[in-house]
């Protein structure tokens, strides 16, 4: 049975069914890593520079949990996050915390480290085009996944995650930013030339923070910047 986020919060989901039922990667012109899945934890840290852990613990306080909340993590990977997340949420039978990626290859590794956590679950989806009703969910994360996007599909996830998130519903988003030091610029334009991905150097040249200015977001603000070249956004609905 898939996720189904539009249930009464106060009634339970068949979780064990949504960990295990089959899954297919979603047409999508982004950029998936399901090649990489067996090995992304490993690498992970090496293209942070270690500084992962720290923007996690950095987006949970800035998420403002207060328990019961429904939480979306767009591009989960392999769900570190969203564990993290599930995890922080008190109430473990009205909150719901949901990982969605593109490519089924991340998501069979994320089930398969979340097989006893009652209030997570994870799909395969992809961010332009969410397939949740509107007003899902209170707060929506999303790390290290913008620059696998190019800038029209930036603009369409950001509109997705708007639409699914409830009134004053808060998204905070980690990724590449224009480099602010030479530290930052040796490893944001290292990063471009490594993997030849234009949607990195969109990033860089700003086409993120361009992409949320003219989202149908009300109110948004960079919080913080990492090793010269990632930031963290708050995005307010």
């Amino acid at each position: 049975m898939p996720f189904n986020p539009s249930l009464p919060q106060n009634q339970s989901l068949p979780f064990r069914e949504a960990l295990s039922a089959p899954q297919k990667d979603p047409k999508t012109d982004g950029r998936t890593l399901g090649h990489v899945a067996a090995v992304y934890d490993y690498l992970a840290p090496l293209m942070t520079l270690g500084t992962d852990r720290i923007h996690q613990r950095r987006v949970l306080r800035e998420l403002q949990l207060s328990g019961t909340e429904r939480v979306l993590d767009v591009g989960c990977g392999t769900g570190t996050l969203t564990r993290l997340i599930a995890h922080t949420l008190s109430d473990k039978a009205k909150s719901l915390v949901l990982g969605i990626d593109a490519a089924s290859a991340m998501i069979a590794v994320a089930r398969r480290k979340a097989p006893k956590i009652p209030n997570i679950a994870f799909e395969t989806a992809a961010a332009e085009v969410l397939p949740f009703p509107d007003e899902s969910f209170d707060r929506a994360v999303s790390t290290m996944f913008f620059h696998h996007v190019n800038f029209d599909l930036k603009r369409k996830s950001l509109a997705e995650i708007w639409r699914i998130l409830t009134p004053n519903g808060r998204a905070i988003i980690v990724d590449v930013a224009p480099p602010t030091n030479p530290l930052g610029t040796l490893c944001a334009w290292a990063g471009y030339w490594l993997f030849q991905q234009p949607e990195i150097r969109e990033n860089i040249e700003g086409k993120l923070e361009l992409a949320i200015r003219t989202s149908p977001f009300s109110k948004w603000r960079p919080i913080t910047h990492y090793t010269g070249y990632i930031s963290l956004y708050e995005l307010t609905k």
